[in-house]
């Protein structure tokens, strides 16, 4: 059951600071140049420790569990809806700023995910299992689509193509794969969570 607007938990203060804290540093390390200068795999190995990271709390016994369960379904597939940034990673691949291949993947496969968010939020809460499934779809498709991003801006670096993905690693663009990018992986999780435990 979804608790009320009125009863569900605050986000506790010390996780806000923390969520504060670690924008803050994504948007200096990209500011600074840090990230461009670090060498490979480094920037991949963060990603995916922050991966983790941001899974385990989300996820594990917390304050911050908590207060995700008072959410609704449709505020949890809302936050998704930041992925339209992949509009902006098509408009830099057309000026030949960033690799046209990481923009075709990523790109679209944002806007798409976004997209059907919209969509889905419009829907309400999942009330039939025909629904669950859509939704299941969904976040299945969006958590690839996370996976094949990161993959492929991998890839982009091994090969050395030009462009590559320097303006990922820059601010603004920066928050995306050291901020954003673990949030909705784990935002992934926690959707399946929830639907699997309303699917019992």
């Amino acid at each position: 059951m979804t608790a009320s607007t009125s009863s569900a938990p605050r986000l506790p203060g010390s996780a806000a600071l923390v969520a504060a804290i670690w924008f803050v540093l994504a948007a200096l390390a990209g500011a600074t140049g840090l990230v461009v200068r670090a060498p490979f795999p480094l920037p991949q190995l963060t990603i995916v420790a922050l991966v983790v990271f941001a899974i385990s709390v989300t996820t594990g016994r917390s304050s911050v569990r908590a207060w995700i369960d008072g959410l609704s379904l449709r505020a949890l597939m809302a936050v998704h809806v930041v992925r339209f940034v992949g509009i902006v990673f098509l408009m830099l691949a057309a000026r030949g700023e960033l690799a046209q291949v990481f923009a075709d993947r990523a790109g679209w496969g944002d806007i798409a995910t976004a997209a059907v968010a919209l969509a889905l939020i419009g829907l309400g809460d999942p009330a039939t299992p025909g629904r669950r499934a859509i939704i299941h779809a969904w976040n299945a498709f969006g958590f690839l689509d996370l996976l094949v991003a990161v993959g492929t801006a991998t890839w982009v670096t091994l090969r050395g193509i030009t462009p590559g993905v320097t303006p990922l690693l820059s601010l603004p663009l920066s928050v995306v794969p050291l901020f954003f990018v673990p949030i909705l992986m784990a935002g992934h999780v926690i959707i399946y969570r929830r639907l699997v435990a309303r699917g019992r």
